[in-house]
């Protein structure tokens, strides 16, 4: 009797889990078929181009390379990216370039570094500038002192013009000089632009490599 019982109540227990694993897999098909429901309704873009044209700023590290073109004539600057062979237009921004009296950085140069909230190391020959204006301007100018001409950022480049190379893309005291040729060489942006633009070229080098940025001046 005693063997019967115990032969009974493990077929119950055999029967129990079949059913309960049975049950699982169910659900478990029945819960994949609707994700996958679920994933085919979703309007994914078709391909990569869509991506960077819908949102090509967030999607600054999708591209291979960066293309920085400024304009001397007209003061504007083209942000490009550059991926699978094709060069799409990621954001212009209205600058100011170099005087029309003084030799300017052309040509295709790099990217050396990328600034926020810079300091400023003035050489002797504007330190006696500003000291001719009855300005003392320290030989270092921390970020946000009024007379820190690198604005919120600045980015190095290498184009050299009679072998000085102190050439860059930053910031301004004064934005209402945006869109004329004011400068010493250096192209200056506005400085809510140039964060913005530091930012970019920040999280695409951290990304690729800054390597990767070329500027071309003309």
């Amino acid at each position: 009797m005693k063997i019967a019982f115990y032969f009974l109540f493990f077929q119950l227990l055999l029967w129990g889990s079949s059913s309960i694993k049975s049950q699982t897999l169910d659900n478990d098909f029945t819960f994949g078929k609707d994700l996958l429901e679920d994933i085919k309704k979703i309007d994914f873009p078709k391909n990569m181009d869509n991506i960077l044209k819908n949102e090509p700023i967030r999607n600054i590290t999708l591209y291979e390379q960066l293309i920085i073109e400024v304009d001397s004539s007209k003061n504007y600057m083209i942000l490009k990216g550059k991926l699978d062979n094709k060069i799409r237009s990621i954001q212009t921004y209205k600058v100011s370039t170099g005087r029309k009296d003084i030799k300017k950085p052309t040509g295709e140069g790099n990217v050396t570094s990328i600034t926020l909230n810079p300091f400023w190391y003035p050489t002797d020959e504007t330190l006696e500038v500003f000291k001719k204006k009855g300005i003392d301007l320290p030989k270092v100018v921390p970020p946000g002192h009024k007379y820190n001409y690198m604005g919120t950022a600045k980015i190095n480049l290498t184009h050299i013009v009679d072998g000085k190379n102190t050439f860059r893309i930053h910031g301004t005291i004064d934005e209402t000089t945006i869109g004329r040729n004011e400068s010493s060489g250096c192209i200056r942006m506005r400085n809510e632009e140039v964060t913005q633009l530091a930012t970019l070229l920040n999280k695409f080098s951290n990304s690729k490599s800054i390597e990767n940025i070329k500027v071309f001046l003309k």
